[in-house]
């Protein structure tokens, strides 16, 4: 029967992608997030492990584990599944489809460990694997597939309902279950996190109502394994971090953000975008037209009308639970009601999940995530009321099949995102691939490409030409040149501002200087069409410089101008400094902003703020020399009149539009002070701003913080 579902899947995925009309070397999604989980996955494939790349962050390299999304199982499916194909970009489709189909099957199998019928088993287990979330997130959040979600949402319903495996968690089907959290456990720490509340809530429930120690054991095995496994998985993260510094390009999450991605039941429960069925589509389109507020990625948290069925069962069981009486099963669709209540309350707007981020910790912060636990509970339930109003097997397979299909036809809706977006993606990507063997076949191999317009990585201002992570696509076609996107160290940072700095007349030289051999430009990421950067570079390279362009990019060969500044030169520095050192103030406020100081968002100016010691405090803002109508050369952070260096230059598009005023483009700073240099108490912080002809600074009003 695996094999069985195997085929269906597959032939079901088939459909919903239209294959028929796909070349499997073009990805199923070629934008946004899913630019980055190709960036990581092709890092495994080219470099035998994703931890470090080589050929990224030119002239340092990229350690990918600064950024703790450690998805190392999934990545280990991806350097298994590229071994026997070698392309990344197909090995990445592959591994997806791969992940989908041990999607179906570990939910099957949980099923049947529930003690659900075969059919019943196979047709719940298969609409898991073709959830609605499933599709949505695709490559576009890669790390969030869910072919482990079934182990610990067993384990949970076993705990709640107190119906434990005989023979415990440490032997028998028992022991898988444990595996599945300890393995879920090494790929993105929402679900574990999300697995340790349901081990919690189970738990706890289960021993209150029968009354079992063993429950109580079995709760601190499970959520043993969860967080210890999680600690494991996170180890290289930490390890980056204290050897190097956590990058500052990492945004401080806040916990308003709980509520801008949290769940709401109203996605939960509507129907699949787009639908095919008049009445859907209706109440679709209306959706649409509402304008709901804090429509983010949970608009993506659907169920499907089986999934909703079954959840709203279970709702119904929590407000008459004698209904569940007459069940065989009753006591796993009680508990399945009580675990999909507890999710509720944790995930949904305003719910529980704020409350956490608001005295706990922010890191977790889309709660919407949780969606594949509802589903499983639901799909439990609709498979075990298959179980007890048909048990004829005659009627019983009708009514699975009945069910399948009609949940098949319902979720197939949440697949034509990737369908719209295949010619496109498949034409740019043939015009990528010839763009950049141009560029390999007239540069050395390993040669240093700096990619312009300068865009910080986790913090771009999304151009709608241009939107994140852009800048991937040239490396991802690409198996010689070393790219200098992104800017993720602390080092390739301040290299990244300093470059900026830079007159573009100037900048190939002395690139050319710091070694690398080409400049490739973006026309998408300029207002202009890269026209006025274009003729800068070109004023220096001249015509005879270009090697390769397309209607996008234009590559400019610079190795010819790598002795124009003489040997003596200094290379771009990499270090703190102090921009405002030994100058005088100049007598008056900068035109500036803060839009975050710790957890604070925005606002800050006028008022006290409180931060909490147990960190460094990070400040993000904004500021000009409006006197010179320029971006300012530098911006400190002054503590008590104890001056900080920020890294100065970020890309603030929103500041050039509202002021248009194109060179306030790269005016962000981002700053970093030290825990130990802010003791408990009160403090005065202010913001010098160097002026751009570095005569004197402009210093803000001191604002009031107090470290608690």
């Amino acid at each position: 029967m695996a094999i069985a579902q195997a085929v269906l899947i597959v032939a079901s995925l088939y459909v919903f992608l239209e294959g028929w009309r796909r070349d499997i070397r073009v990805p199923l999604s070629f934008w946004g997030d899913s630019l980055f989980y190709l960036m990581q996955a092709k890092s495994t494939i080219d470099n035998g492990w994703w931890w470090f790349n080589p050929l990224l962050g030119a002239p340092f390299g990229l350690d990918e584990r600064a950024f703790p999304a450690n998805g190392n199982l999934d990545q280990a499916i991806v350097w298994i599944v590229s071994l026997p194909i070698g392309n990344a970009l197909t090995s990445v489709n592959v591994a997806w489809i791969v992940m989908v189909v041990l999607s179906g099957l570990a939910a099957t199998w949980c099923l049947r460990a529930l003690h659900v019928t075969p059919v019943s088993s196979f047709v719940a287990g298969t609409l898991f694997a073709l959830t609605p979330y499933a599709l949505y997130k695709n490559l576009g959040h890669f790390g969030m597939v869910i072919y482990l979600v079934p182990f610990v949402c067993t384990a949970a319903l076993q705990l709640v309902s107190g119906r434990l495996p005989e023979r415990g968690y440490l032997k028998g089907a028992g022991l898988v279950l444990t595996i599945g959290c300890a393995l879920l456990s090494f790929n993105y720490v929402y679900y574990p996190f999300f697995g340790c509340f349901f081990i919690c809530v189970a738990g706890l429930i289960g021993f209150v109502t029968y009354r079992q120690w063993r429950i109580v054991r079995a709760t601190i095995l499970l959520l043993t394994v969860l967080v210890g496994c999680t600690f494991v998985n996170l180890a290289p993260s930490l390890y980056s971090w204290r050897m190097h510094g956590q990058p500052i390009v990492l945004l401080e999450k806040t916990p308003a953000q709980a509520e801008i991605f949290g769940l709401k039941i109203r996605t939960l429960v509507s129907p699949v975008l787009p639908h095919e069925f008049p009445p859907f589509r209706k109440w679709t389109e209306a959706e649409v037209k509402a304008h709901f507020p804090l429509e983010t990625e949970n608009t993506w948290s659907r169920l499907g009308v089986v999934g909703t069925v079954g959840f709203l069962g279970l709702l119904g069981i929590l407000m008459v639970p004698a209904a569940a009486d007459r069940i065989p099963s009753g006591g796993t669709l009680v508990g399945g009601s009580r675990l999909t209540i507890a999710g509720l309350l944790l995930a949904t707007v305003g719910g529980f999940g704020s409350l956490l981020s608001l005295l706990v910790t922010s890191d977790i912060r889309a709660y919407s995530r949780i969606c594949p636990f509802l589903e499983f509970f639901a799909l439990v339930a609709i498979a075990i009321v298959i179980d007890s109003f048909f048990r004829n097997r005659k009627t019983r397979l009708v009514a699975s099949i009945v069910v399948l299909a009609v949940g098949l036809a319902d979720q197939r809706g949440a697949a034509v995102q990737m369908n719209w977006e295949y010619p496109k993606s498949a034409a740019e990507l043939a015009t990528l691939t010839t763009f950049v063997r141009t560029l390999e076949d007239r540069m050395p191999d390993r040669a240093m490409v700096l990619q312009l317009p300068f865009r910080l990585y986790m913090d771009e201002w999304d151009n709608p030409r241009m939107p994140s992570f852009e800048h991937f696509k040239l490396s991802l076609v690409s198996d010689k040149l070393r790219w200098s996107y992104p800017a993720f160290s602390n080092q390739q940072l301040r290299w990244q501002m300093a470059a900026a700095a830079i007159a573009p007349k100037q900048l190939p030289n002395q690139l050319a200087h710091d070694g690398f051999s080409a400049i490739v430009i973006d026309r998408n990421g300029y207002r202009d069409n890269g026209a006025a950067i274009i003729a800068d570079i070109r004023a220096t390279v001249s015509d005879g410089g270009i090697i390769a362009q397309t209607d996008r990019y234009i590559a400019f060969d610079i190795r010819a101008l790598a002795s124009a500044l003489g040997a003596a030169a200094p290379r771009l520095p990499i270090g703190p400094e102090v921009a405002t050192a030994s100058m005088r103030a100049c007598g008056a406020e900068p035109l500036m902003a803060i839009d975050q100081i710790g957890a604070n968002d925005g606002g800050v100016a006028g008022r006290a703020i409180r931060v909490n010691h147990g960190g460094d405090l990070r400040i993000r803002g904004w500021s000009v020399d409006r006197v010179h109508d320029s971006a300012a050369a530098g911006v400190d952070i002054s503590v008590d009149e104890v001056p900080f260096p920020s890294i100065y230059g970020w890309d603030r598009v929103d500041v050039a539009d509202y002021f248009k005023h194109p060179s306030y483009r790269y005016s962000g700073f981002v700053a970093e002070i030290p825990r130990d240099r802010l003791p408990k108490g009160k403090h005065k912080l202010s913001i010098r701003v160097a002026a751009s002809n570095r005569d004197c600074y402009y210093e803000s009003a001191p604002i009031r913080v107090m470290v608690d």
